[in-house]
């Protein structure tokens, strides 16, 4: 049996499911397990070998695509909203192992797999918010408020809403922007960073504006302040993260600039191990 780890990415969704893949890649590997990661592109996977040191990866473009480097002797986990649940029943029916991840409230596991929930608790499910152990030290923080819309903006929406939350705060750049993109932006903000610089600049922050989701549970855990911001189109994001400890504000909301006020911490720095540990017992 082979173990692969496919995590829907690219230019249209950034790398929100890479960031919470990797850290139980590398526990799984800790654990004695040879995982395979797959994503959409070779970008996403190279960015998994330079920032996290995940060592195997295959770029199979589309999610029908598994099907060309999988057997039915193999162990799939399925980190994606792509498909419905007729292809993730007959995945379950197909992989000697089907696992899969979800931010979706009310779901349920297809019969004859496991399921991991950001906000289902129940018998059959394992509830957990995964954040790569790293960000779970003490850092110093500044006065700097930095804004990060998230890896890709492929439509240029944060274009339009950028005027909303510049204000002299600190602009990261997304790991798939458009060339010069950070340059039509630079306008609304006092400074400017390359996405090189996601990990410093998420940890040494006074406050961390984010408009993604795991990036937000990072500078939570890391201590720095963050604020979801989000759309009407994205309130149960919203509601999900608050769950955890995230407090969240509609862009251009007065909240932008108050203090934000946070529920109880309920990240784990043990988190990626204890999803290791429940994946290689549902794959044996």
């Amino acid at each position: 049996m082979r173990l692969f780890y496919y995590v829907h990415t690219g230019h249209r969704v950034g790398l929100d499911r890479l960031r919470r893949s990797a850290p139980v890649i590398n526990a799984l590997e800790a654990m004695g397990m040879e995982v395979t990661l797959l994503t959409n592109d070779f970008r996403a996977g190279e960015y998994a070998k330079e920032h996290f040191g995940v060592r195997r990866y295959v770029s199979v473009d589309v999610v029908r695509n598994i099907a060309n480097v999988t057997t039915p002797a193999d162990a799939l986990i399925f980190d994606s909203a792509e498909e419905g649940r007729e292809m993730r029943e007959a995945m379950a029916g197909h992989f000697r192992a089907f696992i899969r991840f979800s931010d979706t409230p009310g779901d349920r596991p297809e019969e004859g797999s496991a399921l991991i929930s950001s906000v289902e608790s129940a018998e059959d499910i394992f509830r957990t918010a995964v954040v790569d152990p790293r960000y779970f030290r003490r850092f110093e923080h500044g006065d700097e408020v930095c804004c990060f819309y998230g890896d890709a903006d492929y439509e240029k929406r944060f274009l339009a809403l950028s005027r909303q939350c510049g204000d002299g705060m600190t602009l990261l750049e997304g790991y798939y922007f458009f060339p010069g993109y950070l340059d039509e932006l630079s306008f609304a903000f006092a400074k400017t960073l390359e996405s090189e610089a996601y990990d410093e600049a998420l940890t040494r922050a006074g406050r961390f504006l984010t408009f993604s989701s795991q990036s937000a549970l990072e500078a939570l855990a890391a201590g720095s302040n963050p604020l979801f911001l989000y759309e009407t189109k994205d309130e149960a994001t919203a509601k999900r993260l608050s769950a955890w400890g995230v407090p969240g504000a509609r862009i251009g909301d007065e909240k932008m600039t108050e203090t934000a006020v946070y529920t109880e911490n309920m990240l784990r720095i043990d988190a990626a191990e204890a999803t290791a540990r429940y994946i290689k017992d549902k794959i044996r």
